[in-house]
């Protein structure tokens, strides 16, 4: 007789399926339904001639998912883009019970909004601290992708703060393979304890579905924006006013550094908060308002959800001693108006850095890095591309990134003649 060994299937974790029973009616399916401009603005009348009856518009309906964060007052977050332009936006609960939801307020750089509905016995997800989660963790992802409501995907956290692929303005993305797809967008993305730590927001696909590259939201970041969107109804963003890189390895080794995170400061803009506070190039700072700065881009985010007039506390290394330097964010400083002039301009779009660099040969290059150009803005359409060194601009040297944009100022959005290098190549844009 042949004998064949089979295991009974393992029944999913209890603590996971008490976990999700707790959490998933905080989990809400929103229809929207929208007027776009129609594909066709001409129509045909009886006889066949052509009318031009101007802009028409059609009637679109888009799915997306919310979370409950606040039972009592029915108090709901989702992205931006889900509920942008809506005419009438549906809230479903898990049992089915249908709510038309008002949006209060939302913010389309950080891709938030906050919706109410009128509805009593809501339960509610509690936030975690998203700064303390680790490659690794165990996520569960819930949403309603595809319209399917109340979905439940697994995975793993793959990645922290990321800023690339840019999706959104303001980002330092939780990465997931947790299975996110189109309607997923403003679900929630838990630990295993049932705790928010993320809103699902976006996914990298070469086609519509998922290949386990997932973005969310992190709770902390969602928590400040919901906080100044329903006190204030807006998001008011104060600027530092640095350039900063990463402290690497060996940046650490030739500066003799005692610690294995912060941000080094390569410039300071003039008249900026950075300045009143004190702050100076090659400068290390180590954390803000009592939190540890990892990278450029937390850094960057942590300071978009600080309002105007709060008080900023840094803890920094100069010349190898800890100090505290500590100020206000400035609002309508001198810098915030410096990047508002340049909208328009080459500067915009594009993210910078000073560089200098010696290679083995002996040649030394100095210029400014482009480390990312935005599709559509001007760098690109010129042809620039992230790696890219600018060395020249209108045949005038540049070295530091105040000079660049000196310069830039200057020409006052006429043509500019750039002198790239790139790769091991020299070519001008």
């Amino acid at each position: 007789n042949t004998q064949t060994n089979t295991e009974t299937p393992k029944p999913l974790s209890p603590q996971l399926s008490t976990v999700l029973r707790q959490v998933t009616p905080a989990v809400v399916n929103i229809t929207v339904e929208k007027e776009e401009p129609s594909n066709t603005a001409d129509t045909e009348d009886h006889h066949g001639d052509t009318e031009n009856k101007g802009p028409q518009q059609e009637e679109s309906v888009s799915l997306g998912s919310g979370i409950i964060f606040n039972a009592a007052s029915g108090l709901i977050a989702t992205n931006a883009h889900v509920v942008t332009d809506a005419n009438t936006i549906i809230i479903t609960l898990k049992n089915g019970t249908r709510y038309y939801g008002k949006l209060l307020a939302l913010d389309k750089g950080f891709d938030i909004a906050v919706l109410q509905i009128q509805a009593k016995n809501l339960v509610s997800i509690p936030f975690a601290d998203s700064d303390t989660l680790q490659v690794g963790d165990t996520v569960a992802a819930i949403g309603s992708p595809f319209g399917l409501q109340q979905s439940v995907t697994s995975g793993v956290i793959s990645a922290l703060d990321r800023s690339e692929p840019h999706i959104e303005n303001n980002q330092s993305f939780i990465q997931t393979d947790a299975s996110i797809n189109p309607g997923n967008s403003g679900g929630a993305l838990i630990n295993a304890q049932g705790q928010l730590i993320g809103m699902n927001t976006a996914i990298v696909t070469p086609f519509y579905g998922n290949i386990g590259i997932g973005f969310a939201i992190p709770s902390n970041m969602l928590r400040g924006v919901i906080t100044q969107l329903l006190k204030y109804g807006k998001v008011e963003r104060g600027v530092l006013g640095v350039v900063t890189q990463q402290v690497s390895a060996p940046l650490r080794e030739i500066l003799a550094l005692p610690t294995e995170h912060g941000v080094i400061i390569t410039s300071v803009v003039p008249t900026s908060t950075a300045q009143a506070i004190g702050l100076e190039p090659q400068d290390v700072l180590l954390s803000l308002n009592g939190k540890a700065i990892k990278n450029p881009a937390q850094l960057r985010n942590m300071l978009a959800i600080i309002r105007p007039g709060s008080a900023l506390h840094f803890t920094i290394l100069r010349n190898k001693k800890r100090l505290s330097l500590s100020g206000k964010l400035k609002k309508n400083t001198h810098e915030s108006n410096l990047y508002a002039k340049y909208q328009d301009s080459l500067l915009q779009g594009m993210r910078l850095e000073a560089f200098d660099n010696q290679e083995e040969s002996g040649q030394r290059t100095q210029g400014i890095l482009i480390t990312h150009v935005f599709p559509g803005s001007l760098g690109f359409l010129a042809g620039l591309q992230a790696g890219d060194v600018v060395t020249q601009v209108n045949d005038t040297p540049v070295q530091a990134l105040s000079g660049f944009i000196t310069i830039i100022k200057k020409a006052n959005h006429k043509k500019y003649l750039l002198t790239v290098k790139r790769n091991e190549t020299f070519l001008f844009l």
